[in-house]
Parts: C-alpha cells; sequence; structure tokens
C-alpha cells in the first residue's frame, strides 16, 4: 500500500511510500516514490530506506536526482514515524 506524504509545489513532485516491509535477508524497509508529470506521462524515482537506495530513477537530470536524494534523506525519520503509527503491520517478503 503506498502513503500520501506531501507535494513538492514548484517542482510538482508527488511524494508516496509503502508499508514497512521485512525481509529475513536485508530487515525493514520502506520505499519512497517520487513522481512528477510530464509530456510523455511521469518522471520517476524510487529510494529504498533505511539506506537511502536509488531504486531507479527515469527522467530527473543528475542535479535533480541529488536533491531528491538529500530531501529522503533529510525526511526518512519523519517517513519511518508515519508508517509504524498504523501499529505493527509488516508486510513480510520471502
Amino acid at each position: 500500500m503506498r502513503h500520501e506524504y506531501l507535494k513538492l509545489v514548484p517542482e510538482n513532485i508527488s511524494v508516496t511510500f509503502t508499508d514497512i516491509h521485512f525481509s529475513p535477508r536485508t530487515g525493514e524497509s520502506i520505499t519512497v516514490h517520487l513522481e512528477r508529470p510530464n509530456e510523455n506521462g511521469f518522471d520517476i524515482a524510487e529510494y529504498v530506506l533505511p539506506v537511502c537506495y536509488c531504486k531507479k530513477c527515469m527522467g530527473f537530470t543528475e542535479d535533480e536526482e541529488y536533491k531528491l536524494r538529500r530531501f529522503v534523506e533529510k525526511n526518512s525519520p519523519l517517513i519511518w514515524e508515519i508508517a509504524r503509527e498504523d501499529g505493527e503491520i509488516i508486510a513480510y517478503d520471502i
């Protein structure tokens, strides 16, 4: 399930994140999705927390990707807090 986080207004980028996933191999993780409409669909970036690994980035410049990564890193504590608010509902990956 995706949770709406916020919209970066001048950039028109929507930020959402997944439920907390658990994998025996990697532990807990959350995927943060950033999308910006363009002429052909969307520019997309995905980061996996807690390490802020860039899983996918299409349509953003290198400078924009750097700024998005910094944004996700700075907002990571709040994203984790919001994800845990619903209790210990965690999706398990095999």
